[in-house]
């Protein structure tokens, strides 16, 4: 098999407009892993959102799960934490910070947990979207507030207007340069995380642990955090929703999230 490990974005990507998972890449995943390769999920959502797809896999399938947009990643069946990269807790509160001086809404992760700067319609939909219905979100105005009852800070999300966002992130990854990885993952999200953290440098590692090269790995993506995977997997695969910058970066454009593209991938170049 040429190809030993398949990974791929979730949102825009895995699912489709509906955040659903459908039949065909339901089944496409499953093949996938009785054929011998890993399947691994890249995601900004945390560890507690990806039920959908790990119960696809049987107690001994344990497959890795990429989150926080590369700022941990775990085993899917037994929860073990592979990697943890926390924000610097200054650089999170300099960030918070900003966006509280820009009346942006913000959404921060600690771990497990959901934090907003205030309970609102855009934070509230945030939940709502992450499959989250049912966690706390709690707001805070001050990130020192909560600094010693939290693990780290896992990433700082801001919340605006798709055209806000653009101008936002030229400024913000100016101003914090390769202090923080500032990138856009969806058109009204803004993500901050460590540097340290990144879908690429997650792949890396969890090619290290199963003994995977980089050029025996498919990367599926469609937005700007999926870059540093794209650049990082020996094949590149863009959805065609995706953005024209990251089509023209990859080795193949396959069909849209809407159309089953990531089945179609895994039936073309891993079955």
């Amino acid at each position: 098999m040429k190809y030993k490990l398949i990974a791929s974005d979730m949102d825009g990507t895995l699912v489709n407009s509906k955040s659903e998972l459908t039949q065909r890449t339901k089944d496409a995943i499953v093949s996938t892993v009785k054929a011998g390769a890993l399947f691994v999920t890249a995601t900004g959502r945390p560890f507690c959102n990806i039920k959908n797809v790990n119960s696809l896999f049987t107690e001994h399938q344990d497959m890795p799960f990429i989150v926080f947009n590369g700022a941990a990643a775990y085993m899917g069946k037994s929860e073990l934490l592979l990697f943890e990269r926390f924000l610097d807790f200054e650089l999170a509160k300099e960030a918070f910070d900003i966006g509280q001086q820009l009346g942006i809404a913000q959404i921060t992760w600690t771990g497990s947990r959901l934090w907003c700067n205030r309970i609102c319609d855009e934070t509230l939909k945030y939940r709502n979207f992450s499959d989250s219905p049912d966690l706390a979100l709690t707001a805070v105005s001050d990130l020192a507030d909560i600094k010693d009852e939290v693990p780290g800070f896992s990433k700082v999300l801001w919340i605006a207007d798709p055209a806000e966002i653009k101008e936002h992130q030229v400024k913000m990854s100016a101003h914090f340069a390769d202090k923080l990885n500032c990138f856009s993952s969806m058109a009204h999200f803004l993500e901050f995380v460590s540097p340290a953290a990144g879908k690429g440098s997650a792949l890396a590692e969890v090619g290290k642990l199963f003994n995977i090269d980089s050029s025996e790995m498919i990367a599926v993506g469609d937005a700007f955090n999926d870059v540093s995977m794209l650049e990082y997997a020996g094949f590149s695969v863009a959805m065609d929703n995706a953005h024209d910058d990251i089509k023209a970066m990859c080795d193949y454009v396959t069909l849209s999230n809407d159309n089953d593209g990531v089945a179609a991938v895994i039936e073309k170049f891993i079955l």
